[in-house]
């Protein structure tokens, strides 16, 4: 039987080679999209090959991984090109999240275009504070309906009203969510965060726009001058930090709380309770600092009585 071997280029173009010295090289480009069922769908605009130009091409199968700027795919079954099977596609471009808050993957095209494919289905963040991507379909070998999941490896950062997943190996390829803290108050006592995102996702063929609660693990350290991060551990032992700024520090009778920013300076609108943990520091702090009821200015921060 024929074989040919299938692959994209580095312009995401679907090159199919055949075997052998006799095997030809048949180009196509095209427009690459995502089916409902999670399968790759392309539309050949031009080819080497006169009988596929024109044609939609489905390619059946599952995502084997998500990478920096990379999706590479693993193709089970298709019924378009004679003599192929098998084999991976990898599309190369970058993450990030829609206006929805959707995850998308732009496939870089020529002269700066690119393809948009849309995951309709919910992203959850897992134990291990990593962003994850469930779909179910039906096996081509079965026919049993089965889960499967995307891991993104990446890192966490917040800014004013968003919180921000940028992945592994990548300069460019990072999901920007528009969330919400849930509560404006925090303490160093905490081991998560918690923020409300909202979302559009289909279910079940019907568009659902739905808030839910994103919950970040770790913990809390706060430095010599102030400098306040939220440590967390990720999957295989990797470790990061969300840092934060304080823009005041606010003592009221025995206790004390920063009024946080993000790293760049914006204002959140969330204080941290930083009274119990460094109870001892902080009485000391306002004993030095306390003149009566007036309000001074120490180290930059304005400190409240």
């Amino acid at each position: 039987m024929y074989k040919s071997r299938i692959k994209t280029d580095l312009r995401n173009r679907l090159i199919v080679n055949g075997e052998g010295k006799s095997g030809r090289r048949v180009t196509s480009d095209g427009t690459w999209s995502l089916t409902p069922e999670h399968d790759l769908k392309f539309h050949v605009t031009y080819s080497d090959d006169p009988d596929i130009a024109g044609r939609t091409l489905i390619f059946y199968g599952e995502i084997e991984n998500a990478r920096g700027n990379a999706l590479r795919f693993r193709v089970r079954d298709h019924e378009s090109i004679p003599g192929v099977r098998t084999g991976s596609i990898t599309l190369r471009g970058r993450w990030q999240a829609d206006r929805n808050n959707r995850i998308t993957f732009n496939v870089a095209k020529a002269r700066g275009r690119y393809d948009t494919l849309t995951f309709d289905g919910a992203w959850l963040v897992n134990r291990n504070n990593e962003l994850t991507y469930k779909y179910v379909k039906t096996s081509l070998k079965t026919k049993i309906r089965e889960e499967h999941i995307v891991v993104f490896r990446g890192q966490w950062n917040i800014g004013k009203n968003r919180l921000v997943y940028r992945l592994e190996r990548s300069f460019n390829s990072f999901f920007v969510f528009k969330a919400e803290f849930l509560s404006g108050k925090l303490s160093v006592l905490d081991r998560v965060i918690k923020f409300k995102v909202g979302t559009h996702f289909l279910q079940k063929k019907v568009r659902r726009g739905v808030k839910k609660v994103v919950t970040l693990y770790g913990g809390w350290d706060i430095k010599k001058g102030l400098k306040v991060t939220f440590s967390i551990a990720y999957s295989g032992g990797r470790r990061g930090r969300i840092e934060f700024g304080a823009e005041k520090l606010i003592g009221t009778g025995d206790k004390v709380k920063l009024s946080l920013t993000s790293n760049k300076g914006e204002t959140l609108g969330v204080e941290l309770d930083i009274t119990k943990k460094f109870k001892n520091d902080a009485e000391l702090f306002l004993a030095l600092s306390r003149t009566g009821n007036e309000s001074r200015v120490i180290g930059g921060f304005k400190i409240r009585f």
